[in-house]
């Protein structure tokens, strides 16, 4: 999920796909390298954005707390597929993750440049059989928002935001379909918004981003809580959780000191993908990482 949905990431270090020697089962130990230090950064509130439609600030669910984790899925676009500046929020959170809760499987279908109409393909590609409970973890929309600027900017993209949704719903249906993983086998969907790497401001062509040429500056709070709006409807009503990224990175734009964000505006430095595992763990596990 890109913050305006470009920029095209490299794979990671080959930890993610099906073909690699990491995927599958990781030591409770966080042998690979990934698991969390006491030396990490406390879990960052991030600065209160406001809800475009009500005006009221948009608070984050209670985490879940899950009281116990079989496998890890990561789907979505660059973010989850080697996106802005290693280690990534998804081998942390792997890692953190087994720590936590002991040996997991571990399954990464993220695919770099993707929109919410491909995570029905990505979910394809999943094993029949996986132990659980399944956690699922999504970041999609910030392409799909990219792909027509323009209209996003006029506020002409209504149609566009309800395909948007339509695509996440599908993938949801997928995803809950009883049975999907095995008989009895529980998932639990955790799908993070769209993010701004401007803090509000829209002046993405100033600050000499990668997607931005011909853009004004026009303030974006009101653009991001139109498509984070959907996706949020869209996942909580299929009883799944929103992970609030967009509140949780505000302030920490390319404006800020220390940025969250990598220098083409739109995927995490590893800052950035650190905050996010921290994020997602606390959703998952109803606690703080250290």
């Amino acid at each position: 999920m890109d913050p305006s949905g470009i920029g095209e990431g490299s794979t990671d270090d080959g930890s993610t796909t099906t073909d690699d020697p990491a995927e599958g089962t990781t030591a409770a130990d966080g042998s690979s390298g990934g698991a969390a230090t006491t030396d990490q950064p406390p879990l960052d509130t991030g600065d209160t954005a406001e809800d475009s439609s009500t005006g009221d600030p948009t608070g984050e669910p209670p985490p879940v707390g899950l009281d116990d984790v079989g496998t890890l899925v990561i789907l979505g676009d660059s973010i989850g597929d080697g996106g802005g500046q290693a280690p990534y929020y998804y081998t942390l959170l792997r890692d953190d993750l087994a720590a936590h809760y002991g040996p997991i499987e571990y399954h990464n279908r993220a695919q770099s440049g993707s929109e919410t109409g491909a995570l029905v393909g990505q979910i394809d590609g999943l094993p029949d059989q996986l132990p659980g409970p399944v956690v699922v973890v999504i970041t999609s929309g910030g392409n799909d928002m990219k792909d027509d600027l323009f209209a996003v900017v006029a506020g002409l993209d209504g149609a566009l935001i309800a395909q948007m949704s339509a695509n996440i719903d599908a993938a949801l249906g997928d995803l809950l379909a009883p049975g999907r993983f095995g008989a009895g086998v529980e998932v639990h969907v955790f799908e993070g918004n769209v993010y701004d790497a401007s803090d509000g401001a829209g002046d993405f062509g100033s600050a000499g981003c990668n997607f931005a040429g011909g853009l004004p500056a026009i303030p974006s709070d009101a653009m991001f809580g139109r498509w984070n709006d959907g996706i949020r409807s869209a996942v909580e009503a299929r009883g799944q959780t929103a992970v609030d990224m967009h509140e949780y990175f505000y302030g920490h734009g390319y404006h800020a000191t220390p940025s969250w964000y990598a220098s083409d505006c739109t995927h995490p430095n590893s800052l950035g993908h650190d905050q996010l595992r921290r994020l997602v763990f606390e959703h998952v596990t109803g606690e703080s990482l250290p």
